[in-house]
């Protein structure tokens, strides 16, 4: 039998709270540099143990490692996505035997850790007929969503930060030792390169949220539907009427996720007549949340680790937008650098192949060969404006957190 529970599956909540009961939640952070546990495996295992026969547990992958396991039979988990799982110790780079101890975890049904790129093994009969796959094609150890992308848009270097615009946008800066927030605002993961890290904050239901709105206003969120946004957006001017919205974008809070917050969008509604935001407007506006989330995210890294970030580097659906991608740096004030290729994720994981296979020297070489980048520059003349509207609606957002409905 396969239990596969997605991140959203919220039945471990209770399980959760016990988890922080039993190991403390500031604990629990430093160790795995995450929180809350009731959305990681960690709750989950313990909600199947309490409502099912715990013994059946054969194995505890995480996903990329259990399509590893159908290709090539083989159980192995690597760092950047055991972090994920909130049994592993971020700063060793090993399953926690503290973690284990207090909640009675068998080790056996955890994988063995390998480094990304490593050759694991090879395709199957079974898998090469399932898959097409040749048999005996070498499979290798892949990585996280985020932390694979970011090394598919070239950022691996300590210093360097990335946004992976899609569904949500985590924002990770990467460090070259484990920092845990003391806040306890971000995450701490490790990369998919040796001896990195990243620090991670995340804006929210960015990418998922936009789709919504292009469904209630183009009855579809087909090409056509993003293409007729960005047509929608560019008959404006450069800054259009400000409309606040506040429709998923956020400045990652672990402390503070509360989901009956509001949402909705505010404009001024004149008292003898209705100054109605066009459909461009709205679309606009909320492209801005998203760009102001980003920055209020970025802020929140530099913060944590006291350096200012000059170069944002972008990746995902959502920075294939050339209003969002405008916005984001005029928004920073920096300059903006897009990956050209969308699926960043699975190119990170194959210049993670190419080094194993030996096609580059090192990660270096690979990303210098295989990624590509375009830069956009902040709109001269509009900084000061977006500077003001970024704190404007960090006001309205800071009053709307406070609230439930």
């Amino acid at each position: 039998m396969l239990y596969a529970g997605p991140n959203l599956d919220a039945r471990a909540f209770a399980e959760g709270m016990e988890v922080e009961q039993r190991i403390g939640a500031e604990r629990l952070h430093r160790i795995t540099g995450h929180a809350p546990p009731y959305i990681f495996p960690v709750a989950r295992y313990v909600w199947y143990r309490k409502h099912h026969d715990g013994s059946r547990v054969a194995r505890l992958f995480m996903l990329n490692d259990w399509i590893t396991y159908l290709l090539s039979g083989v159980a192995v988990a690597e760092p950047s996505n055991a972090g994920e799982s909130m049994l592993y110790d971020v700063a060793r780079r090993e399953w926690s035997a503290e973690i284990l101890d207090a909640l009675d975890v068998p080790p056996a049904i955890l994988p063995e850790v390998r480094a990304p790129g490593t050759c694991v093994g090879r395709v199957t009969a079974r898998a090469a007929a399932e898959t097409g796959i040749p048999e005996g094609t070498p499979v290798f150890a892949g990585g996280a969503d985020t932390e694979s992308a970011l090394l598919g848009s070239g950022v691996y270097e300590t210093g360097e930060t990335g946004a992976v615009l899609g569904t949500t946008s985590p924002v990770q800066t990467v460090i070259d030792r484990p920092l845990i927030d003391p806040r306890g605002n971000l995450w701490t993961s490790c990369h998919v390169v040796p001896e990195r890290w990243v620090l991670e904050s995340n804006a929210g239901d960015t990418g998922d949220s936009y789709r919504w709105l292009l469904e209630l206003m183009f009855g579809t969120a087909d090409t056509s539907a993003y293409v007729g946004a960005e047509e929608a957006m560019r008959s404006l001017e450069s800054a259009p009427r400000q409309v606040y919205c506040h429709l998923g974008p956020v400045i990652f809070n672990l402390r503070e996720m509360n989901p009956l917050k509001p949402a909705g969008m505010l404009f001024r509604f004149p008292l003898l007549h209705v100054d109605r935001p066009l459909r461009g407007e709205i679309l606009h506006a909320f492209l801005e949340s998203v760009a102001f989330a980003i920055r209020g995210n970025c802020e929140q890294l530099s913060a944590a680790t006291g350096r200012p970030i000059p170069v944002l580097t972008v990746s995902g659906g959502m920075a294939q937008s050339p209003t969002l991608a405008r916005l984001l740096a005029t928004t920073l004030g920096v300059p903006l650098a897009v990956a050209t290729v969308v699926e960043s994720a699975s190119l990170g994981c194959a210049i993670l192949a190419a080094v194993g296979a030996g096609l580059h020297a090192d990660v270096s070489q690979a990303v210098a060969a295989m990624t590509r980048r375009r830069q956009v520059d902040p709109v001269a003349g509009e900084t000061a404006e977006y500077d003001e509207r970024y704190h404007r609606w960090r006001e309205v957002y800071g009053k709307l957190t406070g609230w439930t409905l």
